[in-house]
């Protein structure tokens, strides 16, 4: 068991290293000596876990996606009141935005990652079914919404899902890249916004 354990110890201290590579070099420049390097550990080491870069580039996405995963899991179970389908929605978006430093560093890397899921057929696998499991996660958040009576029984909770995981992604974009009028405080209240008019609070009867 610690051998497993210390197995898959490596393989984090590998994908975190490669994370920090193409924060700092992009990911066109990154090679296996540069994740070596920022590992601390031989190239034959990385070598020995990931054949060829492509293999280490799919651990590094893997390994992003969960950080996310653990993140959106934490929602409501932290100790911290949830009032409404609404609340938790906020909350569970705002942990897919770049809030903070490391969840910055992180998604400056997925933008760097995504152009490869037009040419890598596992790239694209992993990309797409991580946006399809968000896509499901607030779909059934967004029902519970109708059931509430906090979002319209005319709504299409799919549709709206896919939507909300659209806008959270241009959010991500233009706080990276734009910058200016996106700021922390900024990116919050346009998600605020959004979710005044996706979620109303229901009319007092």
């Amino acid at each position: 068991m610690a051998r497993t354990a210390d197995h898959e110890q490596r393989r984090r201290q590998v994908a975190e290293a490669l994370l920090r590579a193409v924060g700092e070099r992009g990911l066109a420049r990154t090679t296996l000596a540069d994740v070596a390097d920022q590992a601390g550990v031989s190239i034959g080491l990385v070598q020995s876990y990931f054949r060829t870069k492509s293999q280490l580039l799919r651990f590094g996405v893997e390994y992003l996606y969960k950080q996310g995963e653990n993140r959106l899991r934490a929602v409501g179970g932290d100790g911290l009141p949830v009032a409404s389908v609404r609340d938790w929605v906020f909350r569970a978006a705002e942990t897919l935005l770049p809030l903070d430093g490391e969840r910055r560093a992180e998604l400056t890397v997925w933008l760097e990652f995504l152009p490869t899921t037009m040419s890598d057929p596992e790239m694209s696998r992993l990309h797409r079914d991580t946006t399809g499991a968000l896509v499901d996660m607030f779909t059934q958040a967004l029902e519970e919404a109708r059931r509430g009576g906090e979002l319209t029984p005319d709504a299409d909770a799919r549709t709206e899902a896919a939507d909300l995981v659209a806008f959270v992604d241009g959010l991500t974009l233009h706080r990276l890249v734009t910058g200016g009028v996106y700021s922390d405080d900024a990116v919050r209240a346009a998600l605020d916004t959004y979710l005044d008019r996706l979620l109303p609070a229901p009319e007092s009867p």
